[in-house]
């Protein structure tokens, strides 16, 4: 008996149960493991903790209010144990940095991994570590920071920059990520944050987000928080493909709210103006297109109730601001100049919203179908909380005569019919059919019949559809600028990260088409040119042969062209494969010739589907136009086999392609690869100054923040004759020198020995950052002991300063 299971409906009969399995064991000289019991009961009491205590999950602390106190303590604890534990260690600066960079840094991403603090907030935290690292320097503590996180110099990781290198580069696969699922909850996550934010168009075309960072709700949403971060920097994440689930609706007439609003405001009224489904200004302006609808019309055309107690309307404060900064002072809600919008087509006829009618005054509804088709209907129940009501529908040939008074008649029964049981409690009359629908959406129609009898068979209303169309459908309407945050527009395909092919194959030259499932054979080459120097350039081209086809050397055709951005040899080889594989037919088998071995990997990797595993394609260097292969190879079914020849060894097709390249880089016939064409297999990519990135996210991300900590070093007041060195008739300096002093290691000189590298390290960051007392300091400091006409012995002719 391996396992058993003793389920009793009591405490005292488990412990009967358990006494008789223990003498069953003695009886047979056995023992049971009592560690692995487990006890399971359906009446334990739980009690919830409170929702800012923090809860641990797998050593990540959560909180439901999104509290980040208990991890920023975390952080600040692991900082201050570290530094106290190595300061009295005999240990040098780079082993202190050695070991907060591989043990201290990792510890603290996995603490931080769903956490945003503030670079403020890292800052505080490491202080006790730098000073640390500064002790067994034996630099200052007035040392400018910089200089700790300077590759070429202690590389010392900035917690602040490497949790925003992570954070963005964990968004980014989630973005891209190889299961459909992770997707859809990517796009849901973006439209939550609109919703909440009161945005109208997607959140990665947000390019400031001070309006919303003080908010709670910011500081507690994950994703916000990481697109936000990146606008500090030259990073964004961009959609690959303009989509209608994000439409840029930030057109003239579609003014934003919050961008003519003052942020107090906005951010006190955020939760009115989404419950009442205000996006834009247009939902605000009067028909005629000059003037903000009074707010005598607003309340009684989209707000049943907003009267307090004593039965006022007063104003809201939103509206008040909106007026403030819209209209013209004194001119009775005139619009700015720049608010004012085209006129729509009004009519005479005034109808009266559905938000108005309530459970004991129900009328005659008209309203609009998701499709756009006409509904008609008399109220049966109203849920003005929900802003909805149950109708009875009924129907009417108006479209086919508009021109004629609408006849109503009951609906006999149709495909949207909606049960609705409990119908006979508000009416006399069954109906066969009833609808749910929104009272943000109808208007009161006006009929001869107020009440629906066993006897009616028919109600007429007043109005013609001709009339009523032009009040009707505009209502209808005005709430669909909104964005889209139904479920249909989360669905994926099955390969979700397929995008449509750009057709771009009028750019290249046509291969020579043969009878489906053919053999194609290409020979293809890249070029790089003047790389590192402003003129660099890369060239690509191809080589259809057909052998014993009668063509001269077997050459059926060709084409050659340029790729920008990312220059490398590599990627002009598989630019040429790339434009290859656009003008072959689907289901081919192709042989490529390459000199390139860096391609036929990259071929082969595109066999396995590497480029669009989420976990794999970003640390390739191109992965972009890899990725771009790979769908090629997959949609269009072909069958890839890559063959190496050595390079310029009088292969007359691999020369001829090289040829091709190399006259590709003057040639103003060679096309320019667009770059949509082969970023567009990813949903989204990351671009950094309108530059799409093809190379490691996280790796990008340092070597921009390496610049950056640069560029604040050389700002300091003591680099100020940095910025002279423009004038290169009074500066010269000798920048290989300066770096070799700068990456000076012990294996430089023989002569020097281990201990003397700590105090070398010490002496030239001194040196490099003019904190020595150097002749021209004591000048200043002792002028009674150094005179100016005191002169360095080593310059002799010239006074001492920091550059010699």
């Amino acid at each position: 008996m391996d396992d058993s299971t003793l389920i009793s409906s009591s405490k005292a009969g488990l412990e009967h149960m358990l006494s008789i399995t223990e003498e069953f064991y003695s009886l047979n000289n056995t023992s049971a493991n009592h560690q692995k019991y487990v006890l399971i009961s359906n009446s334990l009491p739980l009690t919830t903790t409170s929702t800012i205590l923090p809860v641990e999950f797998h050593l990540v602390w959560f909180n439901i209010k999104g509290s980040r106190d208990f991890v920023k303590k975390q952080i600040a604890s692991e900082c201050n144990s570290f530094a106290a534990t190595l300061h009295p260690a005999k240990l040098s600066a780079k082993q202190v940095v050695y070991l907060y960079n591989s043990v201290l840094i990792p510890k603290l991403e996995y603490r931080m991994q769903v956490t945003h603090l503030s670079a403020s907030d890292c800052y505080v935290a490491t202080r006790s570590v730098r000073s640390l690292v500064k002790h067994k320097a034996n630099f200052f503590l007035s040392l400018p920071n910089p200089i700790l996180y300077l590759s070429q110099a202690l590389g010392l990781i900035n917690l602040s920059s490497h949790l925003i290198q992570c954070h963005v580069n964990n968004l980014f696969l989630m973005a891209n990520s190889s299961t459909p699922f992770i997707q859809c909850l990517f796009i849901y996550r973006l439209m939550l944050i609109q919703f909440r934010f009161l945005i109208p168009i997607s959140p990665l075309l947000v390019d400031d987000w001070s309006l919303w960072s003080n908010m709670n709700i910011f500081k507690c949403d994950y994703i916000a928080c990481t697109i936000a971060s990146m606008v500090f920097t030259p990073f964004c994440l961009q959609h690959a493909q303009s989509s209608s689930t994000f439409p840029n609706l930030t057109l003239p007439g579609h003014t934003s709210l919050y961008l003519c609003m003052s942020p107090h405001v906005f951010k006190a009224c955020l939760k009115v103006l989404r419950k009442r489904h205000l996006y834009y200004l247009l939902q605000l302006i009067a028909p005629s297109g000059s003037y903000l609808i009074s707010w005598n019309a607003f309340r009684t055309a989209y707000i049943a109730q907003l009267e307090d107690k004593r039965g006022r309307s007063l104003p809201h404060k939103w509206y008040l601001d909106i007026k403030l900064h819209t209209t013209l002072s004194g001119s009775h809600d005139q619009l700015s100049d720049q608010y004012v919008r085209l006129p729509s087509a009004t009519s005479s006829l005034v109808l009266l919203p559905g938000a108005t009618t309530t459970q004991k005054n129900r009328h005659w509804l008209i309203t609009l179908d998701d499709n756009g088709a006409l509904l008609f209907g008399k109220q049966l129940t109203v849920q003005p909380k929900k802003d909805t009501c149950v109708i009875a529908h009924w129907i009417s040939d108006c479209l086919s005569s508009p021109g004629d008074v609408i006849r109503l008649r009951p609906c006999p029964g149709c495909d949207a019919h909606v049960p609705f049981p409990s119908a006979n409690k508000y009416t006399a009359v069954q109906p066969r059919c009833t609808f749910k629908v929104s009272l943000l959406r109808s208007m009161i129609l006006p009929t001869n019949c107020e009440r629906i009898r066993p006897s009616t068979s028919e109600v007429l209303s007043p109005y013609t559809w001709a009339n009523l169309s032009i009040t009707v459908i505009p209502y209808y309407r005005r709430l669909n600028l909104l964005p889209d945050f139904s479920s249909s527009s989360l669905v994926v395909e099955d390969d979700p990260t397929v995008a449509p092919l750009v057709d771009d194959q009028s750019l290249f030259s046509s291969s020579v088409p043969l009878p489906s499932g053919s053999h194609y054979r290409y020979y293809t080459d890249g070029s790089l040119i003047n790389l590192g120097t402003p003129e660099v350039s890369m060239g690509w081209s191809w080589v259809q042969i057909i052998p014993d086809a009668g063509y001269l050397n077997s050459v059926t055709t060709y084409a050659h062209g340029t790729i920008r951005n990312w220059p490398s040899s590599t990627r002009a080889e598989a630019a040429a494969i790339y434009a290859a594989l656009s003008v072959t037919l689907a289901d081919s088998a192709v042989t490529i010739y390459t000199d390139s071995q860096a391609a036929i990997d990259g071929l082969r990797l595109c066999a396995s589907s590497s480029y669009t595993n989420s976990r794999l394609f970003y640390k390739t260097t191109n992965f972009e136009l890899w990725a771009s292969i790979e769908r090629l190879v997959h949609t269009k079914c072909l069958a890839v086999s890559p063959v190496k020849v050595k390079g310029h060894d009088g292969n007359y097709w691999n020369e001829f392609a090289d040829s091709l390249a190399n006259s590709a880089h003057h040639s103003d016939m060679a096309p320019l690869l667009p770059v949509d064409a082969y970023t567009s297999s990813h949903p989204v990519r990351l671009v950094y100054d309108h530059v799409v990135c093809e190379s490691n996210p996280r790796r990008l991300f340092k070597l921009h923040f390496q610049a950056t900590f640069l560029k604040d070093l050389l700002s300091l007041k003591r680099f100020q004759f940095v910025y002279s060195l423009y004038d290169k008739a009074d500066y010269v300096v000798d920048w290989e020198l300066t770096w070799f002093t700068l990456n000076f290691s012990p294996a430089h000189d023989a002569s020097f020995q281990a201990s003397h590298t700590a105090r070398h390290y010490t002496f030239k960051f001194k040196l490099f950052l003019d904190d020595l007392p150097l002749l021209e300091k004591l000048k200043v400091t002792r002028s009674d002991f150094y005179i100016d006409l005191l002169t360095c012995r080593s310059c002799r002719d010239r006074m001492e300063d920091l550059i010699t």
